[in-house]
């Protein structure tokens, strides 16, 4: 059934690895012509118009389309709750290591480009990460819940 709550909890981890995908993750503003931007496929330091660092790191992007791809695919799951539950998990896993990954990046790349006084700012991206993994657990708690709720309805028959 689609419209149970897992479902939505779900779409809503797969919008958010979506837009971590799309936006960055980190910057920093060293200069105004000088800035350090990290999103899921590659570490830049940039000077002026040109980039003086370009670190490709497009195994987090991939770690994030499969979170993104057993998302939608664990939505379409809910006749067989064991083998949603099993997706699910192996999406928390996905969705863990690119969220570390990019932690990984941001903070033994990016932030020690420039001088240790000029802080970065993390981006939506970094956040909606967060969000996926934390909708993500939530849906599979609902799922164990519904598995344990027919289960005790088959024991009483």
């Amino acid at each position: 059934m689609l419209q149970r709550i897992q479902s939505l909890l779900l779409l809503v981890a797969a919008i958010s690895m979506g837009v971590f995908l799309g936006t960055n993750s980190f910057t920093k503003q060293i200069s105004p012509d000088e800035a350090v931007i990290v999103n899921p496929y590659h570490v830049l330091h940039t000077k002026g118009s040109l980039a003086a660092m370009d670190k490709p790191i497009y195994y987090v992007a991939l770690l994030g389309v499969l979170a993104l791809g057993l998302s939608l695919f664990s939505i379409f799951q809910y006749r067989n709750r064991v083998r949603q539950m099993l997706f699910v998990a192996l999406n928390s896993l996905f969705m863990g290591l690119s969220l570390g990954l990019s932690v990984y990046h941001i903070q033994n790349d990016a932030v020690k480009i420039g001088a240790d006084s000029i802080q970065g700012v993390y981006g939506i991206g970094i956040y909606a990460a967060f969000l996926a993994l934390a909708c993500n657990w939530v849906a599979n708690r609902f799922i164990r819940k519904d598995e344990k709720m027919v289960k005790d309805a088959d024991r009483m028959r």
